[in-house]
């Protein structure tokens, strides 16, 4: 059986446990441009390896900086992710010229959901 875990979970105390809650958005953009940077040098090398931990870096960031700005809400944090696979998963199977999935003309993203559970109007 392969290895699984609750990666969105393991960010998320793993931010808690070093009392790392206090969201700086500076900071966390910062923080994703250098992992962005990374991914960058990794393609161009082309070393799977070094893309790979890029990517997942880049993940580890965004996730942490979601439950910061969640105030350390992890069952927010789910709900938004949740939201917003939600919205993707009414995409089409259909690609552009540049391979990404199109929005079909009635799409809704998850921006009101996304309000509704920060409380944010």
């Amino acid at each position: 059986m392969p290895f699984k875990c609750d990666f969105v979970d393991e960010v998320c105390m793993w931010n808690e446990e070093r009392d790392n809650l206090v969201y700086l958005p500076d900071l966390e953009y910062n923080m994703l441009a250098e992992e962005l940077l990374e991914y960058k040098e990794a393609v161009y090398s082309n070393y799977r390896v070094d893309q790979a931990d890029a990517l997942a870096d880049l993940a580890v960031v965004a996730i942490g900086g979601l439950f910061k700005l969640c105030d350390g809400d992890l069952e927010d944090v789910h709900l938004i992710l949740t939201a917003v696979t939600a919205a993707n998963n009414t995409k089409s199977s259909t690609k552009n010229a540049e391979g990404k999935i199109t929005k079909p003309a009635n799409f809704v993203g998850p921006e009101g959901m996304i309000r509704r559970i920060l409380n944010d109007y």
